[in-house]
């Protein structure tokens, strides 16, 4: 009799476990500081109000990327719109998380870039290896460099092998202000401003609608914005 019962708390207690972990929602990333911790209180708040856990994990963009394409984890962001004709496994969440100013830094603060990314045609210009928008629309720049981390954009900037290093504006700065490089400055206009979208893996699409609706309703409540006040994004 105590066999039995022990069999039965024992498989009582591997349900349980299947079912926390099933209501566990895990999204890889590779966002910069500042939009790592937008993408994880965000989603811990509209994850929650959907009745699910949430848990965020860190990997280089591209492979990411292809961790959530292939379902070993249950999604990926923040990233632009669109990421659906590459990755067909991934669909956006229908409400933007938050917006991103994509910039470029430099070290003359006469340059401008007043053509956006036709501007940077006559430069030398780095970015992070996966980061889809700079792969996709600054192909037109003399000559390209991929680099795996921010830190090697800004030294390389500093040491003059590129011209321009493309990242966000926000962590762009902060980054700069952390590895005291006082000749650096983030050149005008921005190259886009972009809604900055939370995918999921098709097997999770039953949670679109639902989080988008979560979202929205962050919005109205003003959750949304005391959230991202927290952070100093706004």
């Amino acid at each position: 009799m105590h066999r039995a019962v022990r069999i039965i708390c024992f498989a009582l207690a591997l349900f349980a476990t299947t079912v926390v972990a099933a209501d566990t929602i895990t999204v890889s990333t590779d966002n910069t500081p500042l939009d790592r911790a937008t993408l994880e209180v965000l989603s811990r708040e509209a994850f929650g109000r959907i009745g699910h856990d949430f848990r965020l994990v860190s990997q280089p963009s591209a492979r990411s990327l292809h961790s959530a394409n292939s379902g070993r984890v249950d999604g990926e962001g923040l990233r632009v719109a669109g990421l659906e004709r590459q990755y067909p496994n991934l669909r956006a969440v229908p409400e933007p998380f938050a917006d991103i100013q994509f910039v470029a830094f430099g070290v003359d603060p006469s340059l401008r870039l007043d053509d956006g990314w036709a501007s940077l045609a006559p430069y030398r210009v780095a970015f992070i290896n996966g980061w889809k928008l700079f792969e996709q629309k600054a192909t037109g720049a003399r000559q390209v460099t991929k680099v795996d981390a921010p830190g090697q954009l800004f030294q390389m900037l500093e040491a003059g092998r590129v011209d321009l290093a493309l990242y966000t504006l926000a962590d762009g700065l902060a980054l700069v202000r952390e590895m005291g490089l006082a000749n650096v400055v983030a050149v005008g206009p921005p190259l886009r401003q972009a809604e900055m979208y939370l995918y999921l893996h098709r097997t999770r699409s039953g949670l679109l609608d639902p989080l988008a609706e979560a979202l929205r309703e962050m919005k109205r409540d003003g959750t949304h914005a005391r959230l991202l006040r927290e952070l100093g994004r706004e």
